[in-house]
């Protein structure tokens, strides 16, 4: 009897299938996309903490009530509109047919529910506090209408609430951030519904079909946490993941000329920082050479902050370590940034100048001091942290460097362990006012304000003229009163020392596309696919 399966119909046939298979298995892949990326979110909960690879998790799956574009300008988001009725009246119209992942109704319930789980809830390293501190209450004027007073005038409130992600008012007031870490409330309307968070390896969501937006390129997105620049790199090269963030200085030239990938940068919002204890009379990593204990802290005196200032190299900085991918910073926000104060320049390298003002200051011998930062985190920022204590050395100051994972090395240093240690704020508003509240507000645990203050700098004028710029209604009064803020708590004070501004490269698989932002967030949602 003849084999059938040697005929040539039947060959062609089983060519036809093995065919079918392998495009279908083709288009499986490419509706899988798989990112490397250089952090992870500390939690799952979105209203938990500010910090920036927590808030890019949160925005696969939850939405925020007002919108940010890829250029930090507010933009409709759950909220169509909002409107000042008058100076502590707001209203906000929200998106009609927006449905949760549980397949519920989005409603005005659910956005004041979610502004006011805010305030209570503990242990947050990061608090969204002072986004909500304004409001006195908010009431349903219906389903989707929302209206907000407020306690003092707040121009600022649409950028606020900006940051306010939205959670189903079926979130049990008790829900702990452990219950959300574990998947139990992670429903959001965002583009994409989770599956799974496995810490340390991988972040899964699934597109949402019945989002009310754009629709994601992929049915499913891998995010895995890969913090070694080489190895992000090296699962790139390898095909393991389709794109990856933060692409070293080191790295970029080399992945440019490389036919398989792109390339694309964009100028950041992020502005790295010195921040000290200016406020403890006894710091514990700072001493005397001989390790004795000194009679006080160095750090409370401007003239030393001013010495370690300009004893800091930044173009040098800029250039060598961070190969071109920054530029020198003398305050909060680049030019063009609401609150950009034109006479507040970066500080000039005068290594000469800072000796002198240290022994005007008592330290004509210097001092020893250990200063801290992340491995992990930001561009190159191990080698950051070492090049910085090479020019604290230069000036007489005897130095130790240790970095640390962020994760460790962000709660020692929300917990007040550390002297003086490298840190980053990315001012995600378009403007300082965020920025220079969470860092160099007096803190203060109830409002939120200084939530990332973590040298407890503190200044009356400051203060003053940051409450100011957030009851100004005129925005050109509102700018100068920024600026004014600027010159007292950087210019005069050095509250903390601005370093440089940095920027931010991704690198994709040839064929794909990525819609690149100033806040440095890596969205599933605004990666395609060529045609």
């Amino acid at each position: 009897m003849r084999n059938r399966s040697s005929s040539p119909l039947a060959l062609a046939r089983l060519l036809a299938v093995a065919a079918i298979l392998a495009l279908s298995s083709s288009a499986w892949a490419q509706t899988t996309l798989k990112v490397g990326l250089a952090t992870e979110p500390a939690s799952l909960d979105p209203q938990f903490s500010t910090t920036g690879a927590t808030q890019q998790a949160s925005q696969q799956i939850f939405e925020t009530i007002v919108g940010r574009d890829r250029f930090l300008q507010p933009a409709p988001a759950l909220a169509l509109s909002w409107t000042m009725v008058d100076p502590l009246t707001w209203e906000l119209k929200l998106r009609p047919n927006v449905k949760f992942h549980d397949g519920s109704d989005f409603s005005a319930a659910d956005v004041i529910f979610s502004i006011k789980r805010i305030p209570g809830l503990a242990d947050s390293p990061s608090s969204y506090k002072r986004n909500v501190a304004a409001i006195k209450d908010c009431v349903e004027l219906d389903p989707l209408t929302v209206r907000i007073l407020l306690k003092s005038p707040s121009p600022q409130l649409a950028l606020d609430l900006s940051f306010i992600y939205v959670v189903s008012d079926k979130t049990p007031s008790d829900a702990t951030t452990d219950d959300f870490n574990k998947g139990k409330y992670v429903v959001g309307t965002g583009p994409f519904k989770f599956v799974e968070w496995v810490r340390g390896d991988r972040l899964v969501v699934e597109r949402f079909a019945a989002y009310w937006g754009r629709k994601s390129s992929f049915d499913r997105v891998i995010f895995r946490p890969i913090t070694s620049d080489p190895s992000r790199v090296a699962a790139l090269l390898a095909g393991d993941v389709d794109m990856i963030d933060q692409v070293s200085p080191v790295d970029q030239e080399r992945l440019r000329k490389d036919t398989r990938l792109s390339v694309l940068s964009m100028p950041a919002a992020t502005m790295m920082y010195i921040h000290m204890d200016t406020n403890r009379d006894l710091t514990p990593f700072v001493k005397a050479k001989d390790g004795s204990a000194l009679d006080k802290n160095p750090l409370k005196d401007p003239r030393v902050r001013e010495a370690l200032s300009i004893a800091i190299n930044r173009a040098a900085l800029c250039d060598r370590i961070l190969g071109g991918a920054a530029v020198p910073a003398g305050q909060f926000v680049p030019e063009g940034m609401v609150g950009y104060a034109p006479d507040l320049k970066p500080d000039s390298y005068d290594a000469e100048r800072a000796k002198k003002l240290l022994a005007d200051a008592g330290y004509p011998n210097g001092f020893a001091m250990t200063i801290h930062g992340p491995n992990d985190r930001y561009l190159n920022d191990e080698q950051v942290t070492q090049t910085i204590g090479q020019f604290f050395a230069r000036i007489g100051i005897e130095i130790k460097v240790q970095a640390l994972p962020y994760s460790v090395f962000s709660t020692a240093a929300t917990n007040l362990e550390y002297s003086i240690f490298l840190m980053g704020f990315g001012n995600t508003t378009g403007d300082s006012a965020r920025g220079m509240t969470a860092v160099l507000a007096t803190f203060d645990k109830a409002t939120g304000n200084g939530a990332n203050n973590r040298g407890r700098y503190s200044n009356a004028e400051f203060d003053r003229l940051i409450k100011e710029s957030s009851l100004a209604t005129d925005a050109k009064k509102r700018d100068l009163f920024l600026q004014d803020a600027a010159r007292v708590a950087i210019g005069k004070d050095r509250g903390i020392i601005p370093l440089y501004y940095q920027t931010t490269t991704w690198a994709l698989r040839k064929g794909f596309v990525y819609e690149t932002r100033m806040d440095e967030y890596t969205l599933a949602n605004y990666v395609t696919v060529a045609k």
